[in-house]
């Protein structure tokens, strides 16, 4: 198993810390060198995010040989610019796609191996992946 994570506040680092010590893995970071911070921040991101837009990102290269979880935060009802590039170069059937969300649930979910939804304002990483 290989964890990927986005994050923008910390929560879905959380998340992939706990699956990657499961595991016995490194969680492995995905950046994209863009300051998402505060209420500008956030506000950008969904801007970004709602014209479908994809960033490049700076992250190890997956081994071919195991499935990969990836955990980020859903901007408005979609992916981030730089997982969605992610998942283009990586394809989504290697990939079990853990979006967290305060309170919204992914709207792209085909062709995953897996979607885990985690929702709501306590979140934990899953029991089973």
């Amino acid at each position: 198993m290989q964890i990927y994570y986005f994050t923008r506040s910390g929560r879905s680092q959380k998340i992939a810390g706990e699956l990657a010590a499961r595991y016995g893995v490194q969680a492995e970071q995905i950046k994209d060198g863009k300051d998402w911070q505060g209420i500008g921040g956030y506000i950008k991101a969904c801007y970004v995010a709602i014209k479908g837009q994809s960033l490049p990102g700076v992250y190890k290269i997956p081994g071919e040989d195991s499935p990969i979880a990836l955990v980020f935060p859903i901007w408005a009802g979609t992916f981030p610019p730089v997982v969605r590039q992610f998942i283009s170069a990586v394809g989504r059937e290697r990939i079990i796609c853990i979006p967290t969300s305060g309170g919204s649930k992914l709207k792209d979910r085909g062709g995953f191996s897996k979607v885990i939804d985690l929702v709501g304002a306590n979140i934990a990483a899953p029991a089973e992946l």
